[in-house]
């Protein structure tokens, strides 16, 4: 159907691509939902969160894909302008559907876990390699899940393969002009899907949490999403003054005989008792 409005090779295969990508991050969340649902949950009460995760979902798959649109900007590193071109950009999504699932198996271990999605916070089993392998490898088959996990790439680059020569055999003959401006059209698109949102700010990990429920939450944050949102609350956030300020109330909340028992003099760092009132 696209053929007709005679639409570069480059284009036609990220537009495959993204189709592609839309299924497998689609079918992520659906046995998410199937494996961890709540019991008063039923899939038309989770559709909210299934469309707010369709978001999430095309703003990392407009990350993977901006890059091939925007390098094709110059003809001779397009994918189709060489075999020497095509093999490389292959790998390149090779390599990033590794990464995905990587995190995909991560995001499904830690809801089984904890039921919460992946955070920044599995960063911490990396501190102590040695002791967290051998409690993952005691927990899960790790082998065969490696083994999976590189047999479902080698799968998915063979079908980027696929895509990319179906696209040659239905183009060839058309005489297609290579034209920029259907370049600029589709990174413009795939832009606004990484925005997410029709305003300001952007689409973002606290907007899942409009659903007043976690499981809804979570299952609409994909693990990429959560991972490196969560990354910069990794390290505790102390602002002195607010301290200060919410002080008196929370003595009061806490019924303190002293009100001053706990009070921190200006200039030091960490809490201390304190008696008396300051000259």
């Amino acid at each position: 159907m696209l053929r007709k409005y005679r639409i570069p090779k480059t284009i036609l295969w990220v537009i495959n691509l993204l189709l592609i990508f839309l299924l497998i991050f689609t079918l992520y969340r659906l046995v998410t939902f199937l494996a961890f649902r709540p019991k008063n949950i039923s899939f038309g009460d989770a559709f909210p969160a299934f469309w707010m995760g369709l978001r999430y979902d095309l703003r990392w798959i407009s990350f993977v894909l901006l890059p091939i649109v925007l390098f094709s900007l110059t003809p001779r590193l397009s994918p189709f302008y060489s075999s020497r071109n095509k093999k490389w950009w292959t790998w390149y999504l090779a390599i990033v559907t590794f990464i995905i699932f990587f995190f995909f198996a991560a995001g499904f271990g830690s809801f089984s876990y904890n039921k919460t999605p992946l955070d920044a916070g599995a960063m911490n089993f990396a501190e102590d390699f040695k002791i967290s392998w051998r409690m993952i490898s005691q927990t899960y088959p790790l082998f065969w899940m490696l083994l999976g996990l590189i047999v479902a790439v080698l799968f998915f680059r063979w079908m980027y393969h696929r895509s990319h020569w179906q696209v040659i055999n239905r183009t060839d003959g058309l005489g297609i002009p290579y034209r920029r401006k259907h370049f600029v059209i589709a990174a413009v698109v795939l832009l606004f899907f990484s925005w997410g949102n029709f305003s300001w700010p952007p689409l973002s990990r606290n907007d899942c949490f409009q659903f007043n429920n976690s499981f809804k939450s979570y299952l609409s944050l994909n693990p990429l999403q959560n991972f490196f949102a969560t990354l910069k609350l990794r390290k505790p956030d102390f602002n002195e003054r607010k301290a200060r300020d919410a002080y008196p109330v929370m003595a009061e909340w806490m019924q303190f005989s002293d009100p001053e028992q706990f009070f921190i003099p200006p200039g030091n760092q960490s809490p201390q008792q304190f008696t008396g009132k300051q000259t």
